[in-house]
């Protein structure tokens, strides 16, 4: 009975310590809020790119990462001004129907899209390490051999 417990506990920890290292990159968050013609909600919060770069093939990487690198230390450069700014609208749009705004907001870019005339509510977040980490993982795939 000991040796189960021991079993679970390590099994427990595992799990806990997973879960953890997919956590630590940051989660994003999406949500859709419809109203015509049925109201429906969907909530997705999941954990980001490092995770999903490699479910990625490595040859469909080798032409993004190639452009990227050129622009490495400008993409840097701005990530790194954005983590250490205050908060800040990057983008506000509002026109008859509809109101886009882009922000930087905590540690996360947020983007909120209200659609009145299609009643339609989109709100996505993602930390902003999540697209550093993108960024380098992308930028770190090796050239199609």
């Amino acid at each position: 009975m000991i040796l189960l417990g021991k079993v679970g506990m390590g099994l427990l920890g595992t799990a806990l310590a997973a879960t953890g290292i997919i956590c630590s990159e940051g989660m994003i968050s999406v949500q859709v809020e419809t109203k015509q013609p049925d109201e429906h909600h969907i909530f997705v919060v999941a954990p980001v790119v490092p995770m999903a770069m490699h479910f990625v093939p490595k040859d469909q990487l080798a032409e993004p990462a190639r452009e990227i690198r050129p622009w490495l230390p400008t993409i840097r450069a701005g990530i790194d001004a954005m983590k250490e700014a205050e908060d800040i609208m990057f983008v506000e749009v509002t026109e008859p129907g509809q109101h886009v705004h882009i922000a930087k907001s905590g540690s996360s870019i947020v983007i909120d899209v209200d659609d009145h005339d299609g009643d339609e509510t989109v709100h996505i977040s993602t930390p902003i390490r999540s697209i550093e980490s993108a960024i380098e993982e992308l930028a770190a795939a090796k050239p199609a051999s």
